[in-house]
């Protein structure tokens, strides 16, 4: 009889773990003992914080006993002496302008774009070109800790495509100008082309939103008028 007992006791020792193992929800990642910065309603700072991802998607914030005690996870990230913050937004680029960083500096815009970039755009600027200014300008973000981003430039659909294989989110505007442009020669080309990528953005790209970029209203004022 005694021998069962410790058989019995052995057993429970045994398999627990398991059972409050299996009794925890399972996610893809837990990221614990840093100071998780929330950004909620009363933007709450949590010290020894954890989150809990499953997927894409964050499903639980909390201090590390709450987040361990619900979740288990086979990859865990130790935050401890960083914050952990939500992603950074960056609500202005021309990301393949990545490229050319340091063409000309200090000078005044219309100069800036008269003298120097519009010719070497007309010169350079290519798709092939457009996807390897967004890959860099991409990682550059990534690295920065930049999730989201606002973007207008030419072969905009091309930025879309690299956004996409990168994970980040994009509001992204095809740019309407007033002389022949790298990816378009005509408004008319581009306005179609515009429409098309509008066109292609809703509903197919999940962390991507398509748009006409805002340029077009201050260089077409006057044919926005006319066309009313």
């Amino acid at each position: 009889m005694e021998k069962l007992n410790n058989l019995f006791f052995v057993s429970i020792l045994l398999f627990l773990p398991q059972l409050i193992f299996a009794q925890k929800q399972a996610v893809d990642l837990i990221i614990r003992n840093g100071t998780v910065v929330t950004m909620n309603a009363p933007k709450t700072v949590i010290e020894n914080g954890a989150i809990a991802v499953r997927k894409s998607e964050i499903v639980a914030v909390g201090t590390v006993a709450e987040i361990t005690q619900k979740f288990s996870s086979t990859q865990t990230i130790d935050a401890g002496g960083k914050v952990v913050i939500p992603g950074l937004i960056n609500t202005h680029t021309h990301i393949p302008m990545t490229l050319f960083r340091g063409i000309a500096d200090d000078l005044d815009l219309q100069e800036w774009l008269q003298k120097y970039i519009f010719p070497a755009e007309a010169k350079n600027v290519t798709e092939d070109f457009v996807r390897v200014g967004t890959r860099l300008g991409l990682a550059e973000m990534i690295r920065g800790g930049t999730t989201t981003y606002c973007d207008m430039y030419y072969f905009e659909d091309a930025i879309a495509d690299e956004t996409s294989k990168a994970g980040v989110r994009g509001v992204l505007g095809e740019t309407l100008i007033d002389f022949p442009a790298p990816d378009n020669k005509t408004f008319a080309d581009a306005k179609i082309y515009a429409e098309k990528f509008v066109k292609k953005m809703a509903g197919k790209f999940f962390d991507c939103s398509g748009d006409c970029a805002p340029r077009a209203l201050h260089l077409f004022g006057k044919l926005a008028l006319l066309n009313r």
